[in-house]
C-alpha cells in the first residue's frame, strides 16, 4: 500500500501522480475513508493540478462538489510557486481549505515550496515544521506508475508535447480502401487496430489514416473505436494516440477525444486534460466536428467523475463494433 503520511512523502509523490513535475501550481489531493473486510483504508479521491493564478472561487468551488459527493474526509493542499506571486498563491490556497474543510474534508497539510526537485526547502504551513524535498524519481509512487510502463515528464509542457501533430498520413488511400471495402470497412479497420493493441505494436501511417476517417465518418462509428479499451486503457491510449497525432480535421478531434477517454479510464486525469485541450483546439479549425464525447467527457473530468462511470461507454462501444461484424476474445 502506498502510504503518503509526511510531507516529504507529499511532494516526492505529486509528479507521478500528475504525470509531470509541477510549477506555478496549486495541487490538491482529496482522500476518504472506506471499509475493506473490517479494516479502514484511504483512498486518494482526486489529484488535482491548478495555475496558482487561477480565479480561487472556481477551485473552491469546484472541489468542494467534488468533497461533498465523493464523501471526501480529508485533503492535502500543496503551493508550488516562486517569486513574487507566492504571497497570492498562498492566500488562494488558504480560501480553498476554507472551503473544504466547511464540506467536511479536513486540511491535514498545507504545503509550501518553490519547486518540487531534490533539496528544494519546503515548509508545513500549519505546523511551521521545515524540510528539503526528496528526490521525487525515487518515491514509492513514482515507482508505482513506472511499473505500469507510464513515465513522469519534467513539465506540463513536455506531457503536452506528445499530442502535437506528426507527419500526416494519406487520407487518399484510406477513402480508396472504404470504397473498395464498403460496409466491411470498420470491421476490418477495427479488427486490424485491436491486434495492433493487443500486441502493443505501432500502427502503421495507412491503418492510421483508415482508423481517422472511421472515426470522422459519424459518432456511431467513433464510438465503436470506445471498444479498443475492452483490450486495455493504458494500450489503446498508446496505440490511439499514435493515430491522432498523424490526422487532421474531424479525425483529429475524434481521435483525440479518444485518446483523452483512455487516459482518463487509466487513471491518468492531467493527461486527459491535456488530450481533451488539444481536441478542442483542433475542432476550432474543424467546426463541423460533432464535439458531443467530448464536451460530455470534459464536464467529467471538470467534476472528477470516477473512471469506472466512464467505463460503461466502453461497454457501449463493444455493443456497437459487435453489430459491425468485429470479434472480440
Amino acid at each position: 500500500m502506498i502510504r503518503l503520511s509526511t510531507a516529504t512523502d507529499v511532494l516526492a509523490a505529486i509528479p507521478a501522480m500528475l504525470g509531470f513535475v509541477p510549477v506555478q501550481s496549486i495541487v490538491a489531493i482529496l482522500f476518504g475513508e472506506s471499509e475493506s473486510d473490517g479494516t479502514t483504508v484511504t483512498r486518494v479521491i482526486l489529484a488535482a493540478r491548478y495555475d496558482a493564478d487561477t480565479e480561487v472561487s472556481s477551485i473552491a468551488y469546484q472541489l468542494s462538489g467534488i468533497a461533498a459527493r465523493e464523501n471526501a474526509t480529508g485533503a492535502i493542499l500543496t503551493a508550488v510557486v516562486a517569486g513574487p506571486g507566492a504571497s497570492t498563491a498562498l492566500d488562494n490556497m488558504a480560501m480553498v481549505g476554507d472551503g473544504l474543510e466547511a464540506h467536511g474534508a479536513r486540511v491535514v497539510m498545507s504545503l509550501h515550496t518553490a519547486e518540487i526537485t531534490t533539496g528544494a526547502q519546503w515548509i508545513n504551513l500549519e505546523t511551521l515544521e521545515r524540510g528539503a524535498v526528496t528526490d521525487p524519481s525515487t518515491s514509492e509512487v513514482t515507482a508505482h506508475v513506472v511499473a505500469e510502463g507510464r513515465s513522469v515528464e519534467t513539465t506540463r509542457a513536455a506531457l503536452a508535447a506528445r499530442y502535437g501533430i506528426a507527419a500526416e498520413a494519406d487520407p487518399r488511400a484510406a477513402a480508396e480502401s472504404a470504397a473498395e471495402q464498403g460496409e466491411d470497412f470498420p470491421r476490418t479497420t477495427i479488427t486490424e487496430l485491436a491486434a495492433v493493441v493487443q500486441g502493443r505494436e505501432t500502427p502503421s501511417a495507412d491503418l492510421a489514416a483508415r482508423v481517422g476517417l472511421l472515426a470522422a465518418i459519424n459518432p456511431a462509428l467513433r464510438d465503436a473505436l470506445l471498444s479498443l479499451a475492452h483490450y486495455g486503457a493504458a494500450d489503446a491510449h498508446a496505440a490511439m494516440l499514435l493515430v491522432a497525432n498523424q490526422v487532421r480535421g474531424v479525425a483529429r478531434v475524434q481521435t483525440l477525444t479518444i485518446t483523452g477517454m483512455f487516459a482518463y479510464l487509466d487513471g491518468r486525469g492531467a493527461e486527459a486534460g491535456i488530450a481533451f485541450d488539444a481536441a478542442r483546439d483542433a475542432a476550432e479549425t474543424a467546426p463541423e466536428t460533432h464535439t458531443g464525447l467530448l464536451d460530455m467527457l470534459e464536464i467529467a473530468i471538470q467534476d472528477s467523475i470516477r473512471p469506472d462511470a466512464i467505463a460503461r461507454l466502453v461497454t457501449i462501444g463493444v455493443e456497437v463494433a459487435e453489430k459491425l461484424g468485429v470479434e472480440f476474445n
